[in-house]
């Protein structure tokens, strides 16, 4: 289990907390709890069967002015046991993902964060043991600033030498735009492992066009790491939403072993990738949608280039029913990126029960492994009792594919809501 590690930030929080409620009135609980079980049957590509039972338990806690500003402790962690397993000999598992302190002003002119913590700020999408503030300097102008150990590090060579800084300030005019400028820094055992500068932008423009973007720049090689811009085109009850994207996985994702992103070995290829396409939506009533997608794939290196054409129909009923198709083809240069591909999925509620169903096939059009198809399909059944506070599920997902032959997975799962 990894639920502390030593840390002592989260006692401060719980101290902080049990000092306060008498000044806090109207302090407030709510607790959330998510248990899944889960059945996985799986035959490799050795012929051997494979068979997993985990149990997993999501706990969420939140005390304190809860709709309202002032005082909070907002906690949530996860925790697994196996009680089947002949994959590997790990037969328990868990970790606090979050366990803070926050204080929000009446005014709502600033805001405070102690403990650990996800902070999403620009070029910041990690998850730190340290402190968060943020605040209006003038009306127009929000500055947000954190620092702490960044926690993917916890168990790289120990505490020593780690930290994580960073920052973004926001100028915005309501109902016009926003344009940020965001700053980070990790280190790992005193050697800076990460150092971004990111600028990100969110347009309205006249006729209800929006522009929504980000770029990285890496200031540790000194490159643009990514480049992410869509434009959306309201146009009667048409929509369009052309796009472009690239990516250097060199100057993107740190190489480094303390990096949290689980593909930062893409950047030991030096690949370049570029997307760019278009979406469009066409919206003849309220509960309709057509759509298309057309996206171009271009790799420097490891995968040539791809097209990928897709159509897609929605329909929906009331609030939570839906009923969606799709059909698309990809045209690529390598044999995995040259196949059809179908999907239908329904999800409709017939309070206080709902059902869910899911099924995908694709069709290669040359073997992979010897197989040249790979098909899906999930069922589930569920409700929601005792007011909507507790929802069950069970569902079944079965899947066959060039890399696994007969694939069966089991889901029970419960949620329940309390709020005090």
């Amino acid at each position: 289990m990894t639920f502390y590690r030593g840390r002592a930030i989260q006692l401060w929080v719980l101290a902080i907390l049990l000092l306060w409620p008498h000044r806090a009135p109207a302090l407030e609980l709510g607790l959330s709890s998510d248990t899944i079980v889960r059945q996985l049957e799986r035959d490799d590509r050795d012929g051997r069967s494979r068979s997993l039972l985990p149990a997993y338990e999501f706990l969420r806690f939140d005390y304190g002015n809860l709709r309202t500003p002032g005082l909070s402790l907002h906690a949530y962690g996860w925790g697994r046991v196996n009680l089947q397993d002949n994959y590997a000999n790990n037969t328990t598992a868990g970790e606090l993902l979050y366990a803070y302190l926050e204080y929000l002003d009446p005014n709502r002119d600033w805001q405070l964060r102690l403990g650990r913590q996800y902070v999403f700020e620009g070029v910041t999408r990690e998850s730190l043991d340290g402190i968060y503030v943020k605040t209006d300097i003038v009306p127009s102008v929000t500055l947000s600033a954190y620092a702490g150990f960044p926690v993917n590090l916890n168990d790289k060579g120990g505490m020593s030498g780690d930290s994580m800084v960073g920052a973004r300030i926001v100028h915005s005019l309501p109902g016009r735009y926003d344009v940020g400028l965001s700053y980070k820094r990790t280190a790992n055992n005193g050697s800076v492992d990460e150092q971004l500068l990111g600028t990100d932008v969110s347009l309205l423009l006249p006729w209800n066009v929006s522009v929504f973007g980000h770029s990285t720049l890496n200031l540790l090689t000194a490159e643009w790491g990514e480049h992410s811009y869509e434009v959306r085109i309201p146009i009667s009850s048409f929509e369009i939403r052309p796009f472009f994207q690239k990516y250097r996985y060199a100057d993107f994702l740190s190489p480094k072993p303390g990096s949290a992103n689980p593909f930062r070995v893409l950047s030991r290829f030096g690949d370049r990738v570029m997307v760019v396409g278009s979406e469009a939506f066409w919206y003849p009533a309220e509960n309709i949608e057509f759509g298309g997608r057309y996206k171009h794939y271009e790799y420097d290196s490891r995968y040539g280039k791809a097209d990928m054409y897709t159509a897609l129909a929605t329909v929906r009923r009331k609030i939570f029913s839906e009923v969606g198709a799709e059909f698309g083809r990809v045209e690529g240069d390598i044999p995995e990126n040259r196949y059809f591909l179908g999907r239908a999925y329904v999800y409709w509620d017939i309070a206080p029960f709902f059902v869910t169903g899911d099924v995908m096939y694709v069709d290669y059009d040359e073997d992979i492994y010897r197989k040249g198809s790979a098909f899906f399909a999930s069922a589930g059944v569920g409700g929601r009792f005792l007011e909507k506070a507790l929802n069950v599920k069970l569902a079944l997902d079965y899947s066959n594919d060039p890399y696994f032959n007969k694939d069966y997975r089991g889901i029970l799962s419960a949620s329940y809501s309390f709020a005090k």
